[in-house]
């Protein structure tokens, strides 16, 4: 699942795996300008490579809009997939709903307050690159991004059909949770490493 040349970056003696969803507004793609706008929820991972360089590497890609991520997928072999990616957001929650192919993840969070990031947020979301394999060889890409504003959560609800498991992995045990206010990321050239 790691790209070759990359292996789990641990915290605390412990590999870790986020759940992400997030609403993403495209104005480029492959150096065209677009207006794509989609609901995204990945899996991923935070590797390190043979010199030390941390980064992510997304075990899938969930994404509601068929356009980007047959492109993601075919141009820059992420793996996307397109699915069916519903955010709803009523007094102070927020939720996401996956469906593919019949499997799919539900969660419910409830916003709390800004929080002044601890040592395991900064491991978890200050990543300059990811991690890709194209081809048999790793691709990395960097990845600009203002620090993470971030807010506590409550997790209220969490139901895996399927999502994690064809993916070999368990629903969280003790998860961590936050909220992030708007990122802007910018992605650079890719290049194999």
């Amino acid at each position: 699942m790691l790209a070759p040349g990359t292996r789990p970056d641990l915290f605390a003696g412990t590999s870790w795996i986020g759940l992400v969803g997030l609403r993403m507004s495209v104005a480029s793609l492959l150096g065209c300008p677009v207006r794509l706008r989609l609901t995204e929820l990945n899996v991923r991972t935070y590797v390190v490579d043979c010199r030390g360089r941390r980064g992510l590497a997304f075990l899938t890609m969930e994404a509601s809009n068929p356009v980007f991520a047959t492109a993601a997928s075919a141009v820059a072999r992420l793996p996307y997939r397109t699915s069916v990616v519903e955010c709803s957001t009523s007094a102070g929650e927020i939720g996401y709903h996956v469906e593919r192919s019949g499997v799919g993840l539900r969660l419910r969070v409830r916003r709390g307050d800004r929080v002044a990031p601890t040592e395991s947020d900064r491991f978890l979301t200050a990543r300059w690159r990811m991690y890709s394999t194209w081809h048999g060889c790793t691709v990395r890409t960097p990845v600009q991004h203002e620090p993470w504003a971030l807010d506590s959560a409550e997790l209220l609800d969490f139901v895996d059909s399927g999502l994690l498991g064809e993916l070999g992995l368990a629903p969280p045990s003790i998860p961590i949770v936050r909220c992030a206010s708007r990122i802007d990321a910018r992605f650079g050239m890719p290049a194999l490493v």
